[in-house]
């Protein structure tokens, strides 16, 4: 991991972590790649495409959402960022509270990055 890399990583994860604290689906939109997928286990939804993640941004709860940058790396044009989650949300009457390991592999785009793909599973409860 390299400084460089994991202070691009926090900055891209702080950014999008305040979007979802506000339900900002704006901001968000800016952050994510036009093809970016969410896969999850525990969370939201196995397999939820861009659009779909916009469209549920508003119906998702969040009280609190804490991203901690674990690694960072950058492979060209490809940033990718290791990170632990720990959210207080729920989602369409799902309690979505918990640590989540999440792998976020982010692209470059011109002079800034986007969010492509993001796999995140569910950590049992400490």
């Amino acid at each position: 991991m390299t400084e460089q890399s994991a202070d691009q990583a926090l900055a891209l994860e702080e950014a999008l972590a305040d979007a979802i604290r506000r339900s900002d689906a704006e901001a968000a939109s800016a952050i994510l790649a036009d093809d970016f997928v969410l896969s999850s286990t525990g969370g939201m939804s196995p397999h939820m495409p861009r659009d779909e993640w916009l469209a549920a941004l508003p119906q998702l709860e969040t009280r609190s959402l804490t991203p901690e940058v674990l690694d960072g790396r950058t492979f060209r044009d490809v940033l990718v960022a290791r990170l632990r989650v720990h959210w207080q949300a729920s989602f369409g009457g799902r309690d979505l509270s918990g640590s989540y390991a999440i792998s976020d592999v982010f692209r470059r785009d011109g002079d800034s990055w986007r969010l492509a793909w993001r796999i995140s599973v569910r950590l049992p409860d400490e």
